[in-house]
């Protein structure tokens, strides 16, 4: 009998395999009871179950298993039971990696019904890694058939996205397409009559909306964001179009999800079996309509607002937006409706700089004043985690490579094992030299910005007109930490109030 200590846990997942019958929860609660008495027959003492309720493809998806490995680090088990192998990541080779190295450095055994691996074995850490690939295989195979199911779903008139706002879920022949939802209807052609007939503007629209008492499905307001998407909809002429974006998973603790947009050509375009709320003729007029007036630009890749991710509304605190038009220039709102008026960029410029020279100025910058030496060290670490991660990603790929020449049979299994073993120690060599200049970087950027904020505040004053938004932005941030702004509800005045804070080290 293998002898885990006190110091197991079971990692619960759901899986594409399981019955869609049952609710994610009936899942989990049917592989507890059967991993807690395959602990039970081990003599293991389970002291921690992670329950993987919300779960996606990625690692940084999976909010328990992040928190596994946390623990895992932090030498908390010796033993890790769960359904599968795969039930552990199956995503990619880079999830896949982090997952069984981790758990390898810290020789913790992986527990299931059918056998309990020891990943410092060379057998079983093969073996792991052979099923690992399997699985992966058959989720690349899966996701195949799905997105060729729905891409001639769409193809053939059928919905298979979220219901629009007017519509509801509805089937013909087991075909999923919609239905007219009458109240939510009349709503979006309200909004189409008023933009075209009448020349409402988003803005305008969404708050007649919303004095009249109406509410979107989500949230509580309608937005002038809400009414553009309604007016874009071609769903509503009674058209399919699908695959206009694509989603980007994050790929590292912090990272967002992305949308992407995807060239029209790769748009699948379809008449729909659904009826159409709004006609052809008074779509195309609203969109004649809308490719006309001035709209925000979209993002271009490079930064456009000097204050973002500094500056909050004070009443609902959300971010303010950066809008630019060719009558009125930039300007900077709240993207909630009716709740604070927007204001020129350039007046928050004026008093912020006006700050800016107070500090300056006072005995603690003073002292610094003189001080030029930037120190480049933090620079420096930056380029060398940017190179290492890159190598990181080549290994990833030339581990993946000598996979498929093991399934091409190109490789032996004797070739496959010691080439795979020199990728194995080099991933988890590269791993941990990014660790290590990570937290030296943490290190020294958190010394330059305590100790040599003075010349950053120097260098934008005296070069404000003169730096891109991107560097005004990220000297912004090293002198504040947030700003929050509130108009006066006057049409006449520019009048307004920021509340600033500092960051500590000033």
């Amino acid at each position: 009998m293998y002898d885990f200590g006190e110091r197991a846990a079971i990692y619960l997942r759901k899986s594409r395999m399981d019955p869609d019958s049952e609710s994610v929860e009936e899942t989990l609660s049917r592989h507890e009871d059967t991993l807690m008495k395959l602990s039970s027959k081990l003599g293991l003492n389970i002291t921690g179950i992670y329950k993987e309720i919300v779960s996606g493809d990625g690692l940084f998806t999976r909010p328990q298993m992040v928190e596994l490995l946390k623990d895992v680090g932090q030498d908390k088990y010796t033993g890790i039971v769960c359904m599968e192998i795969d039930r552990l990541g199956r995503s990619s080779q880079r999830d896949s990696g982090t997952v069984f190295e981790t758990l390898k450095e810290h020789n913790v055994a992986i527990i299931t019904p059918n056998k309990i691996y020891d990943l410092n074995d060379e057998f079983d850490e093969t073996s792991v890694e052979m099923q690992s690939f399997i699985a992966r295989q058959e989720l690349k195979s899966i996701k195949r058939r799905l997105r060729k199911g729905a891409e001639k779903t769409c193809e053939q008139g059928g919905h298979i996205s979220e219901p629009p706002f007017g519509y509801r879920r509805t089937y013909i022949n087991k075909r999923p397409t919609l239905e007219i939802c009458d109240e939510e209807a009349q709503i979006v052609r309200m909004i189409f009559d008023w933009y075209v007939n009448d020349r409402l503007g988003s803005h305008t629209i969404a708050k007649k909306l919303n004095q009249m008492g109406l509410k979107p499905r989500k949230g509580e307001k309608f937005s002038r964001t809400t009414v553009r998407f309604f007016l874009s909809n071609p769903t509503y002429t009674g058209k399919i179009v699908w695959n206009r974006q694509r989603h980007i998973r994050p790929k590292y603790i912090g990272d967002k999800h992305k949308n992407i947009s995807n060239p029209q050509e790769k748009w699948i375009v379809a008449d729909g079996i659904h009826p159409a709320i709004i006609e052809q003729e008074l779509f195309d007029k609203a969109q004649m309509i809308r490719r006309q007036n001035t709209r925000p630009p979209t993002f271009s890749g490079m930064l456009q607002n000097p204050f973002a991710g500094l500056i909050y509304c004070k009443n609902c605190g959300l971010p303010m937006q950066r809008q630019y038009s060719s009558s009125s220039g930039s300007r900077l709102l709240c993207t909630t409706a009716g709740c604070n008026r927007s204001i020129k960029t350039e007046y928050i410029e004026e008093r912020i700089t006006d700050l800016l020279q107070y500090l300056f100025k006072n005995s603690k910058m003073t002292a610094s004043k003189q001080s030029s030496n930037h120190d480049l060290r933090p620079e420096i670490c930056q380029s060398t985690i940017n190179r290492l991660r890159q190598e990181l990603k080549t290994a990833y790929n030339q581990k993946e490579n000598i996979h498929n020449l093991l399934e091409r049979q190109v490789y032996d299994a004797d070739t496959f094992s010691e080439r795979n073993k020199i990728l194995s120690d080099k991933i988890k060599h590269l791993e941990m030299s990014i660790s290590d200049e990570t937290h030296k970087f943490v290190q020294l950027r958190t010394e330059k910005e305590t100790h040599n904020t003075a010349p950053y505040i120097g260098t934008l004053l005296k070069n404000y007109g003169f730096l891109t938004p991107p560097e005004k932005n990220e000297l912004l941030k090293l002198v504040f930490s947030r700003i929050e702004y509130l108009r006066s509800p006057s049409m006449h005045t520019p009048d307004f109030e920021l509340d600033i804070k500092l960051n500590n080290s000033i």
